[in-house]
């Protein structure tokens, strides 16, 4: 087998492998990380700025007594 040959075997076993439900599944799991990862650090900023906010009243509050 030539080297073209084996290229353009491999391109096609590529090319297909993407096209079947291997390389679908592979692209919903990649998509579905990504958006639990955008959701996950939303709710840490959202959370940390509550926290930080909660701590300094209680701060306030033990300095006053």
């Amino acid at each position: 087998m030539h080297v073209r040959d084996r290229m353009l075997m491999t391109y096609l076993q590529v090319r297909q492998m993407m096209r079947g439900e291997r390389g679908a599944t592979t692209a919903e799991y990649a998509l579905i990380l990504a958006l639990v990862v955008v959701a996950l650090i939303t709710t840490l900023e959202l959370l940390g700025a509550e926290l930080v906010s909660q701590i300094d009243n209680i701060t306030e509050q033990l300095q006053v007594d």
